[in-house]
């Protein structure tokens, strides 16, 4: 590794269009910058570019193996273990037919962002896909196909636009429990007065900071939420599933129920809102140390 200037690799997958999303790792790059590293995104379709160290950032549920392939030339990768995050890895609410439970539930994608990344994937991927997306245009097809996509049974749905919130078990369409792209949770939210809250803990190796949301909703986005620093402890059991994942950078979506830590959602490509300003100068610095304090340790 060179010590005067360390590089840092972000490894995408060439379809997540990485330079027009937005992303949180995105706006620590300039911080990285004035540290003293090199920055370079590459992905795997990309000619190989050497660097000391690499963070995996790939924005789907399953890492494909050609992005693996990639991050394995790498003599460090950061988030390196964190190749599955579907939600059947993690969630401690599921349900089957055969669970007993008589409150409200859940139904979610088993893959994160109610399933759009894979589902783009599987378009752009797809010979009949490419040539409609030659000839029309991505951002038309895939609107067309998506609402193709709602029109099919339940038991045959890749892609859910929002999560649907049933009374009682027994109101869940019959075709959910036989669809391995869906999910059935307990509906458990932590709540404040008559609002709904969803905790954020995102963190770097050793540096992080912790938000609450709150909102009217049962299901707390950031686009319908208020978002708040918290002084809040993180849980430890938290802490025990960040490593049994093997989380080196992230965020995780959690509540308190009852006493009790409900993980909502684990996500190694965090976002931003559409303007960057809303997030603090102060919470970019904090998580950008936390790349040298990694480099520093593993040395």
């Amino acid at each position: 590794m060179s010590a005067n200037c360390p590089s840092l690799a972000i490894l995408t997958h060439s379809t997540d269009g990485f330079p027009h999303q937005h992303y949180f790792v995105q706006l620590m790059i300039p911080r990285w910058e004035a540290m003293g590293f090199k920055v370079v995104v590459v992905t795997e379709a990309d000619t190989f570019v050497p660097a000391d160290v690499a963070l995996l950032h790939v924005d789907l549920s399953v890492v494909p193996d050609s992005c693996r392939r990639l991050a394995e030339r790498y003599p460090l990768v950061l988030n390196g273990g964190v190749l599955d995050i579907r939600k059947r890895r993690f969630s401690q609410q599921l349900l089957d037919r055969q669970t007993p439970h008589s409150g409200k539930v859940i139904v979610k994608t088993d893959w994160n962002v109610n399933g759009w990344r894979e589902f783009r994937l599987g378009a752009l991927e797809s010979p009949i896909g490419r040539l409609l997306l030659r000839r029309y245009g991505e951002e038309s097809v895939l609107r067309k196909l998506a609402r193709l996509e709602m029109r099919k049974p339940w038991r045959w749905r890749r892609l859910l636009p929002h999560y649907h919130i049933y009374a009682e078990r027994d109101r869940v369409p019959g075709g959910v429990w036989d669809n391995p792209n869906l999910i059935v949770e307990r509906f458990a939210a932590e709540r404040s007065g008559s609002n709904y809250c969803s905790r954020h803990w995102l963190f770097f190796c050793g540096q992080e900071i912790r938000r609450i949301a709150t909102s009217p909703d049962p299901v707390v986005k950031a686009s319908n939420a208020t978002i708040a620093a918290t002084s809040d402890p993180v849980p430890e059991e938290l802490r025990t599933i960040r490593a049994q994942l093997g989380f080196d950078y992230g965020k995780f979506d959690y509540g308190i129920v009852d006493g009790q830590v409900v993980l909502y959602d684990v996500n190694r490509t965090p976002g931003t809102a559409a303007d960057p300003r809303r997030h603090s100068a102060e919470s970019i610095e904090v998580l950008s140390e936390g790349l040298r304090a990694a480099l520093q340790q593993r040395r």
